[in-house]
Formats: structure tokens, C-alpha cells, sequence
């Protein structure tokens, strides 16, 4: 592995949203037949797998970690979900967020600024923007909702609109 994504890979840790923010997440972003789904830091799929089966939509998922991608092609080839994701191996900071137009992230606070410049510049118009637990800047979400853990953490969901 080279130095230039261990050094990402700490920026940008594995932590899997817990079921219910995902949920209350896309029910908020209201998924329909024509959108494109994308998730920036999929992790093992477990999000795409969940939109891709209960909205039948196009999914798309970003993850630096190589074994992470390997556990996500593998789960989502025995859910035989494959004909609605793909699974990009690197960097969505260099990726067009224009062909998008539902995105989701559990974003590190150190990506917070240049993720929200990103979805700033390139989202059309209508594009919907769920993230867990830290706010973009510089957009007002149009929701935001707080989901008890059952520890002392809270977790939060912003749904912004362009």
C-alpha cells in the first residue's frame, strides 16, 4: 500500500451506519425510479445492497480500503443485487458528482470543507444530500432529525437539497 492512501485511509476510517439512520435517511431523501444513488465511502455495501433491494435504483459506491472492496463485491454478488452496483476502488473527490442525484456519506470531520465545496460545485439542481452525524457547510439542511443509540452517542442525519 503506499503512503498516499494509509495516509487517506486514516483520514477516512470504516464506520458502518447503524441500520436505522439508513433507513430514516433514504425515507427522508424519498429514493424514485429514475435516481442515481451514491454512496462516498460504501464500506462493506451494506447501503447500497439495502437501495438497491428496497428502491430497485442504480447504486454506486466509492471505498479506498482494497479489503473493504473485496467484501462488498463479494456480499453484493451472493445478494445477486450485482445488476443495480458498481464498486469503484478510489478516491470520490475525483469523481463527478454532476450524474448524481442522491448522495450519501458518514463524512470525517477533516473532509468536512472540501466535501461541501465538492457537492457545492458540481450537484445539479434537486440533487439530495443525506449525511450522518457531521453538517456540510456553507448549505442548510432541509432536515435534520437525531436518532437515539441506546449509549450516550446521538446520531444525527442532515438532508440538504441543491
Amino acid at each position: 500500500m503506499d503512503i498516499e492512501l494509509i495516509r487517506r485511509l486514516s483520514e477516512l476510517p470504516y464506520l458502518p451506519s447503524p441500520e436505522g439512520v439508513i433507513r430514516l435517511g433514504l425515507k427522508l431523501a424519498r429514493p424514485r425510479e429514475n435516481d442515481i444513488f451514491v454512496d462516498l465511502g460504501c464500506g462493506d455495501g451494506r447501503i447500497l445492497m439495502y437501495v438497491a433491494k428496497n428502491y430497485g435504483i442504480y447504486c454506486v459506491g466509492f471505498e479506498l480500503n482494497p479489503i473493504l472492496v473485496k467484501i462488498a463485491k463479494r456480499e453484493i454478488r451472493s445478494s445477486n443485487l450485482g445488476r443495480f452496483i458498481d464498486i469503484i476502488f478510489g478516491d470520490f473527490f475525483y469523481a463527478d458528482f454532476s450524474k448524481f442525484t442522491i448522495i450519501y456519506s458518514y463524512p470525517s470531520p477533516t473532509i468536512i470543507r472540501r466535501l461541501s465545496l465538492k457537492i457545492l460545485n458540481e450537484c445539479k439542481q434537486g440533487c439530495r444530500i443525506i449525511t450522518h452525524d457531521h453538517p456540510l457547510e456553507g448549505l442548510k439542511p432541509v432536515t435534520e432529525v437525531c436518532i437515539p443509540s441506546g449509549s450516550i452517542h446521538i446520531h444525527k442525519i442532515y438532508l440538504y437539497t441543491i
